[in-house]
């Protein structure tokens, strides 16, 4: 008698195997994207200073840029986008090496058409600082990222990015939220600088309490720290409060039904 074949455990191994390489991929993609936006940045930047000079060099440049770079390789290469690159490159410049960078150039500069851009081998090992190349942060990353413009809280949401796998979006809902502003009230000037370099750490029960949503909810003000005892206090009395107001609600909606009721 034969045994039943057991296709769905292989199709279930095989359905990974196809979602770890498409994944693979796509971050191959995304830091291809990055580098190459990078390095156009750093063309424009080096090429302005050779110019600089010149009244007018930088614009001029950008535009003529703008029209070729569109002609021939399609959207996303407005002025606007080159002036983005050309950003990027200012505010990362540690992104690449130099030596890195150098290879890179040199490399491109010999690729034949169809040909691609080799990604730094040194990214699967080395260890990882803020304002460096990660494979986990996308060019959508980074152009949420350009638009903090304290130095410390860009590097800050950068870390927690990478630590806590953010997509874009949830980056930019963080960013929003003001998160790093918010854990900073503590004026703690230490801990900043803790926070820029390793990002937010759960050490003890209390650093839970440090987010936007539970601060406004106990009422707690920006304090050099918060203690434990100031934190019990503010849960109970504010737990004591919203009972209090239920069972004032729930009162007056058995005394006074409203019409129709």
């Amino acid at each position: 008698m034969k045994h039943p074949v057991k296709s769905n455990d292989v199709y279930l191994r095989i359905r990974q195997i196809l979602e770890s390489a498409r994944a693979t991929a796509a971050r191959s993609v995304n830091t291809a994207q990055v580098m190459a936006n990078w390095l156009i940045g750093q063309e424009v930047v080096e090429e302005e200073q050779r110019g600089k000079r010149r009244a007018g060099y930088g614009q001029q440049l950008l535009q003529e840029l703008s029209l070729q770079l569109t002609v021939e390789f399609g959207k996303g290469f407005s002025v606007d986008n080159l002036e983005l690159y050309r950003r990027f490159f200012l505010e990362y410049p540690g992104l690449l090496s130099s030596e890195k960078s150098d290879a890179l150039r040199r490399k491109s500069s010999k690729l034949l058409p169809g040909t691609n851009l080799e990604i730094p081998h040194a990214l699967r090992g080395e260890s990882w600082r803020p304002g460096q190349l990660h494979s986990n942060l996308s060019w959508t990353h980074y152009r949420r990222l350009l638009r903090v413009d304290n130095a410390g809280a860009r590097a800050f949401y950068e870390i927690e990015a990478v630590k806590n796998n953010w997509s874009a979006r949830e980056l930019e809902r963080q960013i929003n939220s003001l998160l790093f502003e918010q854990l900073t009230k503590s004026k703690d000037k230490k801990g900043v600088m803790r926070l820029a370099t390793k990002g937010q750490e759960i050490t003890t029960p209390a650093d839970l309490f440090k987010y936007p949503v539970v601060i406004e909810f106990l009422g707690l003000p920006g304090s050099p720290r918060l203690v434990e005892f100031h934190l019990e206090q503010a849960l109970i009395s504010n737990l004591q409060a919203f009972l209090s107001w239920e069972r004032v609600g729930w009162a007056e909606t058995e005394c006074c039904p409203t019409p129709g009721s």
